[in-house]
């Protein structure tokens, strides 16, 4: 109830009201909307995962880096001590962030995030849809490999997409890796009933399958325009 508490106090903040004619969102507006987003993923990865320590993996487009640094901020500020994990010789941080913008990301990213308690992914943004599957499969099969056991924790996108259950599907090694994994969660938005929720995800068989809700708070009209406006053009 107190983490409840906590996000609808978040997310009920006023927004300033909006002209009856919806608009395309300004760039400014796009990072007000994943401002609220990552700071929901970070409460969800704080009090619903209990996450100590947190790879981030993100394109390098400015909205999915404006979420990204929300939610960062989130964690961070549930996580501050000394900004690390221990205090042994080479201590590891408990934040860590790749964005991917080489080749070798993916390659990069899942051997900086192997022993981190969760890993979030957060694509989209300005990025085709293309590349975004692909870096995401990529990922993916790079965590296989090392049969990676913490959470996953997927962005309202990643899990609108469907490409993390097109990577189970196209990649016989990551689906059976994904089809054991209990601890995957995903964030997602109903703009009719005003809640944002964050859901438990299984991919047995290869198909992408909520299993129940985990953390619901209420969403106000502020933002909720803001949401519908987001794909206007």
């Amino acid at each position: 109830m107190k983490r409840m508490i906590i996000a609808a106090a978040l997310l009920t903040t006023t927004l300033p009201a909006l002209a009856n004619d919806p608009k395309p969102l300004t760039l400014g507006e796009q990072f007000i909307v994943r401002a609220y987003a990552g700071q929901l993923e970070g409460l969800a990865l704080n009090n619903v995962v209990k996450a100590k320590t947190l790879g981030i993996a993100v394109n390098d487009s400015t909205i999915c880096v404006a979420l990204a640094a929300s939610m960062a901020g989130e964690f961070v500020a549930h996580n501050k001590a000394d900004g690390l994990a221990d205090k042994t010789e080479n201590p590891e941080r408990r934040l860590d962030i790749v964005a991917f913008n080489k080749p070798d990301s993916a390659a990069f990213a899942a051997q900086q995030f192997k022993n981190k308690d969760a890993i979030a992914l957060v694509f989209g943004g300005q990025i085709s849809d293309e590349t975004n599957a692909r870096e995401v499969k990529m990922l993916l099969a790079d965590l296989a490999k090392q049969d990676y056991k913490g959470t996953l924790f997927l962005h309202l996108t990643v899990f609108g997409k469907k490409w993390v259950e097109m990577a189970a599907q196209e990649d016989k090694a990551v689906g059976t890796w994904l089809a054991g994994k209990d601890n995957i969660f995903a964030l997602g938005v109903n703009p009719k009933e005003k809640k944002g929720v964050v859901n438990q995800v299984s991919y047995k068989d290869g198909k992408q399958t909520v299993t129940g809700a985990v953390f619901t708070t209420d969403l106000n009209n502020g933002f909720i325009n803001l949401f519908n406006r987001r794909l206007l053009k």
